[in-house]
């Protein structure tokens, strides 16, 4: 009988079981007529590569299968990341301010309430009429109250947890900002979010959006992106590394005053690949 869960395990977890196989096999190969000390030495390390090997692709194979445990996973990581100030608040803030977040917002993907901090002692949350946050991750939504009340923020907060294709907004034309940042990179369709946050804005409405995007082609970043995709995927609970540049170009720029800049983000050392990022203020006509 054919195992049908068998086709679905990740190609890169089937990958990193046969570099751990290859490297204990080819330790025996290579050390064949050594002194038995220089053997032992090269199997223990071998050995210890391999395990630690093998380690990251069963891990890999559980946040594969185990949806739940997938979320939470990447909620923690959110988490821990949010609970400091990094120097990409600056470029968060200064984009987010820039876009006047007032009025009715709508934030595709606000995690555990990142952006929350940019608010705090600020005068444009006191002009907040009602905030809702679409997020699929329900295991984010105690993170995201709690956010609110740290950061003293008073505006009503209304949570969808749909993902941002499914959602039916019963007042369409009538949002004065969404807000997209390092969310466009985990959904199944770019467009379809964008679509939908053009049918909820009214005119003169504004696309806030801070996302990190794809290495320019041939470039070192590049290649380290397109090697470490297929594993990032998994951890990061979907996200990808995608080139939003002619995405956002092609779907806003002739209906809405788009402006857009490339900037490398300072984002941490053992973050270095996810350095390449846009922002910007798209303005519906």
């Amino acid at each position: 009988m054919c195992c049908s869960t068998c086709f679905a395990i990740p190609t890169i977890t089937l990958k990193l079981l046969a570099t751990a196989f290859a490297l204990l096999y080819g330790q025996r190969q290579l050390t064949k007529g050594s002194h038995k000390w220089t053997r032992r030495l090269t199997f223990s390390i071998t050995a210890l590569i391999s395990l630690a090997i093998s380690a990251i692709s069963i891990f890999l194979i559980v946040l594969h299968f185990n949806d739940d445990f997938r979320r939470r996973f990447f909620v923690n990581f959110c988490v821990a990341s949010n609970s400091k100030p990094t120097p990409l608040d600056e470029h968060r803030c200064s984009i987010l301010q820039e876009g006047n977040v007032t009025g009715k917002i709508i934030e595709f993907g606000p995690g555990p309430g990142t952006n929350f901090k940019c608010f705090e002692n600020s005068t444009s949350a006191h002009m907040i009429e009602h905030y809702v946050a679409v997020e699929p991750n329900s295991h984010f939504e105690e993170f995201l109250k709690n956010e609110k009340i740290a950061r003293g923020l008073e505006f009503p907060l209304t949570l969808v947890g749909l993902k941002g294709e499914m959602i039916d907004i019963s007042d369409n034309g009538s949002y004065d900002a969404v807000v997209l940042t390092h969310v466009l990179c985990s959904v199944d369709s770019p467009e379809i979010v964008l679509s939908n946050a053009e049918k909820a804005l009214k005119p003169g409405g504004r696309i806030i959006f801070l996302e990190h995007v794809l290495a320019v082609e041939g470039t070192w970043v590049w290649y380290f992106q397109q090697a470490i995709a297929p594993m990032f995927t998994i951890i990061a609970n979907g996200c990808k590394f995608v080139d939003l540049r002619p995405v956002m170009e092609d779907y806003l720029g002739n209906r809405f005053e788009l402006s857009m800049t490339d900037f490398e983000a300072p984002m941490p050392k053992s973050f270095f690949f996810a350095r390449p990022h846009i922002k910007g203020v798209a303005i519906k006509k």
